[in-house]
């Protein structure tokens, strides 16, 4: 499955896409991984990081992604225009936030920022 930046965020630089999650994602939602296999609950929101876990990830202990990893995440994507999950395990091989693509792609997808492309 291919994505993009939805309409509303496509112009949007990483900081403000970082605040649009900010706005819209909300203590202890659930949201679904993209293949809806895997539900992430989110913990915490704040200007620094997102708080999640997962039972099936980290032995169910909160995960943390951090604003300057999203904001490189967000930035590498945009450049790539269209992506998937292959594209993204390239762009982020070897940094902090390899481990948590499938999460990330999860709070995008649920929070509007990007959506599928066929």
């Amino acid at each position: 499955m291919n994505y993009m930046f939805t309409k509303q965020c496509r112009n949007l630089d990483a900081e403000k896409i970082w605040s649009f999650l900010q706005r819209g994602l909300s203590k202890d939602v659930i949201v679904k991984s993209i293949q809806q296999k895997i539900h992430y609950t989110i913990h915490e929101i704040s200007n620094e990081y997102i708080s999640f876990s997962a039972p099936s990830r980290n032995e169910g202990e909160p995960e943390t992604i951090f604003k300057e990893d999203f904001i490189i995440v967000v930035e590498r994507l945009q450049k790539a225009g269209i992506f998937n999950t292959q594209i993204a395990k390239e762009l982020f091989k070897g940094t902090k936030i390899y481990r948590k693509r499938s999460p990330i792609f999860s709070i995008l997808l649920s929070s509007g920022v990007i959506e599928s492309v066929t």
